[in-house]
C-alpha cells in the first residue's frame, strides 16, 4: 500500500451546516485530483499500473488567509 495525497490550489470556501462536526466528499479522481495523480505517476511511474483502493476527500480546517490560529486572540480575551 501506498498513500498519496495533495491539496486543491484553489480550493472553494464552503460554509457547513452549523450541525457539522466531521464528514467525507465523494471525490472525482479524474476532476479534482487528475493534475496530483499525473504528477504522482511521474514521481512513481508503477502507480499508474495499480488500482485504487480507497479515498478520502474532506474539508480541512484552514482560515481564509491559510495561516493557523495560534494562542490567545488579542482581541478577545479567553478566545483561543
Amino acid at each position: 500500500s501506498l498513500a498519496i495525497g495533495g491539496y486543491e490550489v484553489d480550493p472553494i470556501f464552503w460554509n457547513p451546516e452549523p450541525d457539522f462536526a466531521f464528514g467525507l466528499f465523494e471525490m472525482d479522481l479524474t476532476e479534482e485530483f487528475g493534475a496530483h495523480l499525473e504528477n504522482h505517476f511521474k514521481r512513481v511511474p508503477v502507480l499508474e499500473e495499480c488500482g485504487v483502493k480507497s479515498t478520502v476527500c474532506g474539508p480541512e480546517s484552514f482560515t481564509p488567509d491559510h495561516k493557523p490560529i495560534v494562542g490567545e486572540a488579542p482581541e478577545v480575551s479567553g478566545f483561543f
